[in-house]
C-alpha cells in the first residue's frame, strides 16, 4: 500500500479507489477494534461506517499529525465511547475518557489471529444464546447492557442473590467452552 502521506493526498482530491484500497486494507482491524467496546456487531458496523463517511465528507480538511492507522483507531475509539455514552450504556468520567485517549492503537493482528478472534466470538455468542433462559437473560442484562445485580433483581423481581447464582452460573458455562481459548 502507498504511504500515508500519498493516500491522504489522493483522498483530499476525491479519489473515490484509493478511500475503498484504504478500507478495505484497515476495517478488519478497526472493526476488532471497535468490538471492543461494542458488544452487538450491527451497532460496531454502523459506528466504523460513520467514521469513514464522516472521513469521506471531511476529507479536504483532513489534518493528520500520527500516521493514518493511529488517527483512525483514534477516531473509531472515541466514536465508540460517544456511542456507549449516549445510549447511557457506560458514563466515563472525563478522567477516564484521556486515560483511554493516551493509548494508542493495537498492534497489527496475523490473519491467524483474527480468525482465533472470530472463533471464539462465534463460541462466545453460541454459548450465551443456550444458556438457560432465566440465566440468558441475566446475563445479557450484567454484561451487555451494563446493570448492576440489584438492579437486575429490580426489574425482574427476584433476590439480588438469584442474580448473582445466575451470572455466576453462566460464567462457568462460558468458562467451560471456552477453556481451550482460555490462557492457563
Amino acid at each position: 500500500m502507498a504511504s500515508d502521506n500519498k493516500i491522504i493526498e489522493l483522498i483530499k482530491q476525491g479519489d473515490i479507489a484509493a478511500f475503498n484500497i484504504l478500507f478495505k486494507s484497515v476495517y478488519l482491524q478497526l472493526y476488532i477494534h471497535c468490538r471492543k467496546f461494542i458488544p452487538d456487531p450491527e451497532d460496531a458496523k454502523d459506528i466504523l461506517q460513520n467514521v469513514f463517511l464522516r472521513f469521506w465528507e471531511k476529507r479536504e480538511n483532513i489534518d493528520i499529525h500520527t500516521s493514518l492507522n493511529a488517527y483512525l483507531y483514534k477516531a473509531i475509539q472515541n466514536e465508540c465511547l460517544n456511542y456507549l455514552r449516549s445510549t447511557g450504556t457506560i458514563d466515563i468520567p472525563r478522567y477516564e475518557i484521556s486515560e483511554l485517549e493516551k493509548q494508542g492503537p493495537v498492534e497489527d493482528h496475523d490473519p491467524y489471529s483474527i480468525l482465533r478472534i472470530f472463533e471464539i466470538e462465534r463460541i462466545t455468542e453460541n454459548a450465551i444464546e443456550e444458556l438457560p433462559d432465566q440465566c440468558k437473560s441475566i446475563f445479557k442484562l450484567s454484561r451487555i447492557n451494563g446493570l448492576k445485580n440489584q438492579e437486575i433483581a429490580d426489574k425482574l423481581d427476584i433476590s439480588a442473590r438469584t442474580v448473582e447464582t445466575q451470572i455466576y452460573r453462566a460464567l462457568k458455562i462460558l468458562k467451560s467452552r471456552l477453556k481451550d481459548y482460555l490462557a492457563s
